[in-house]
């Protein structure tokens, strides 16, 4: 038995002696008036993807959900609707099902949980209502709804507390059943207090900075980012946003697109509470099993900021003078801090992917310095050792616990694209959190998830928000609480990610080296550590063989950079004259331009070379370097050493030999050659004017 509430093999309890069934008439009215939506979409549901073909037909299967998140209306009516899916190669044929619904509450964790596992639970049920379900072609699905007024006598005299309902559905010699669980508030009691997180994040990213055309994706109608704001505005939801989305927008400044600018001004204008993930959401608990002390930062944002995109400092509109004035002319980039702002009221708060990180965690980021606020780190209550309400503290660590397993309830909803599926799994969440009994406020998240829809995750925030008999509180009222002390468990780090942390630490010696012959060697290292972060991404978790591509991309990249600039080296040379200059190439693979001295030095006092030239190459380009050489003997072989140098004399790759013929003597040799070649020119011209006029006529 699973989670959708389908047993092919419950019984059924008769209804309580003595009571007298509900009117036949009542629940018949209201079937007839109930909304009978039948979806026979074309693809089959995901679950039948999951099972393998073993060559038997696979038998039908139900899932039944109330709608209003399982909470009985006040007035109106109780909605249930039942989809059945044929995942087998026949079609089914037309049925019926009979909805039915508990007389009596169930009071406990425990007693909710047997219900929906196995369908155990010592209550009476009722008939409220019966309708058709037409015939479902193979590996399609039908729906079907029934409505109950809530002034029915099966709600007579109803107390508080959460009911079972189950349907039956028959069709040929098919019998299956389905569960759910219906919610009857309590009203008249103090509320209780509840925080829901929810993440914003871009998905899977393997560059540093989103692209434009990623942002113009991301944040058109239809994109994941545009989903995910419309999804929280209006709610009461705690943000915990991806500060590379805010870093990449402002940094590509006028070449921004209008729809991520857009989309940045309607976040930062919402009233939420909030606070910022690590950039790209890294795994802090892969950081700090690699032995870090604290998360990584960013330093520099330099290789994405381009000074064309954004204005020169001048006169403001109106003839106005800003304040402080800028220097005519000047461009002014954003700082660091600017670009990752995402308006949180306080720092250091860590979120570490749920089933990631334990007691090692918490007690790293718990003991961090030089933040303005007490670091606090969320965790869920499947670490803790203890009961305990949201607020705790485990060895000086300050937390905040979000319930487990109501979370993972709001997860499964925010992904389910089947309606039903969806109010199912919220109105067990409305259940579970109805018979929790928090010590003080309590905290739950819709938790990271790729590729959710605007109403998937919307259903799930508003879920949360809504529950009858609590409301909403933010990170201030959350922390207000007096925290309770409780353990925690330990969990193990990723190796696969350590080991990934391990390889892009092993590679920063030569990656500082080669950033020595940028003019602004932040260009590499803002690049290297921004990508990195972002393979560190939580959304990776979802595609391991996307990230092991990524992953061998950034080191292939780091091969490329660290090995940047270089000679590159011909065969012997040959020095055919007293002096003369030695032409040699260097390469520059690296995207930003480079600057190097090459120094020359010979192999014996035979030659004589300017030691240092200085030379300036382009992004991904060669050039040509002339070295003057002079020879101070006719000829002989003799070889040249040739080395790359940062500007601050830091050699760059192995020292390289040449070998030079020197042939000093030909230029002499090529002297008199032309010397005796201009003689013989001249004497033959004279002669052969000598004999032309003899052979002229004499005048008379």
């Amino acid at each position: 038995m699973d989670r959708t509430g389908i047993d092919l093999f419950m019984t059924f309890i008769s209804p309580v002696p003595g009571r007298r069934p509900p009117r036949r008439s009542r629940w018949l009215r209201a079937a007839t008036a109930a909304t009978a939506a039948i979806a026979l979409s074309a693809p089959a549901p995901l679950a039948f993807a999951a099972v393998e073909d073993s060559g038997e037909e696979q038998p039908p299967t139900a899932v039944l959900a109330p709608t209003n998140n399982g909470i009985l209306p006040a007035s109106g009516s109780l909605t249930l609707t039942v989809t059945a899916d044929n995942p087998g190669t026949e079609a089914l044929a037309a049925g019926d099902a009979t909805f039915e619904l508990g007389t009596r509450p169930l009071t406990t964790g425990g007693a909710l949980s047997s219900w929906l596992d196995s369908g155990a639970a010592a209550v009476p049920f009722a008939e409220v209502g019966e309708t058709a379900v037409p015939e479902i072609a193979a590996e399609q699905s039908a729906s079907e709804s029934v409505s109950v007024d809530t002034d029915d006598e099966i709600f007579d005299d109803k107390d508080p507390g959460v009911y079972p309902a189950r349907v039956v559905y028959r069709t040929g010699d098919e019998t299956v059943r389905a569960r759910t669980v219906i919610v009857v508030p309590r009203t008249g009691e103090p509320a209780k207090q509840v925080g829901v997180v929810v993440p914003i994040t871009a998905g899977p990213q393997s560059s540093g900075s989103l692209s434009a055309d990623t942002l113009r994706t991301l944040t058109a109608d239809d994109g994941d980012l545009r989903g995910q704001l419309n999804a929280v505005a209006g709610t009461d939801a705690i943000l915990a946003i991806d500060p590379a989305i805010t870093a990449s927008i402002r940094a590509l400044g006028s070449a921004a697109p209008a729809d991520a600018v857009s989309w940045l001004d309607e976040l930062m204008s919402l009233p939420n509470d909030r606070f910022a993930l690590q950039y790209g959401d890294a795994d802090l608990a892969a950081q700090v099993g690699a032995g870090a002390t604290s998360p990584a930062q960013l330093a520099s944002y330099a290789a994405y900021l381009d000074a064309a995109n954004f204005a020169a400092a001048g006169a403001a509109a109106g003839g106005a003078t800003p304040e402080p004035t800028p220097t005519p002319g000047a461009v002014t980039v954003p700082t660091l801090d600017e670009l990752l702002d995402v308006g949180a009221d306080r720092d250091a708060v860590f979120w570490p992917a749920t089933g990631t990180a334990g007691a090692e965690t918490a007690t790293v980021l718990g003991a961090l310095t030089g933040t303005t606020d007490t670091p606090v780190t969320l965790l869920p209550s499947s670490v803790v050792r203890t009961d305990a309400a949201a607020h705790a503290t485990a060895d000086g660590a300050d937390l905040l616990v979000y319930d487990r397993d109501l979370s993972a309830l709001l997860e499964q909803a925010s992904t389910s694209a089947d309606d039903t599926a969806r109010d199912n799994a919220l109105a067990e969440y409305t259940a579970r959190a109805t018979l929790s009994s928090p010590a003080g406020s309590l905290l739950v998240t819709v938790d990271r998830a790729n590729g959710r829809s605007e109403s998937e995750l919307r259903d799930a925030i508003q879920a949360a928000t809504a529950l009858p008999g609590w409301t909403t509180t933010d990170l201030d009222g959350l922390l207000a609480e007096r925290p309770a002390t409780v353990r925690l468990t330990s969990i193990a780090p990723d190796e696969d990610r350590i080991a990934m942390i391990d390889d892009f630490r092993d590679a920063q010696p030569g990656l500082r080296l080669i950033a020595g012959v940028l003019e602004d060697p932040a260009l590499l290292a803002s690049s290297e550590r921004a990508t990195e972060l972002q393979l560190l991404g939580n959304a990776w978790r979802d595609d391991r063989e996307g990230w092991d591509a990524a992953v061998q991309a950034q080191r292939d990249r780091i091969d490329t950079w660290t090995d940047g600039v270089a000679l590159v080296l011909g065969g012997p040379i040959t020095l055919a004259g007293s002096s003369a200059p030695l032409v040699f190439t260097v390469r520059n693979d690296l995207p930003w331009p480079a600057r190097v001295n090459l120094l020359a030095t010979p192999g014996d006092a035979r030659l004589v070379i300017e030691s240092t030239t200085e030379v300036s190459i382009g992004g991904q380009q060669t050039s040509r370097v002339a070295v003057p050489v002079s020879a101070l003997v006719g000829s002989g072989e003799s070889s040249v050493g040739l080395q790359l140098r940062t500007p601050a004399g830091l050699d760059i790759g192995p020292r390289e030999t040449v070998q030079v013929s020197v042939r000093a003597e030909w230029e002499s040799v090529a002297v008199v050659v032309l010397a005796v070649l201009v003689s013989v020119l001249l004497v033959f011209g004279v002669v052969r004017t000598i004999r032309r006029r003899r052979r002229m006529p004499v005048d008379a």
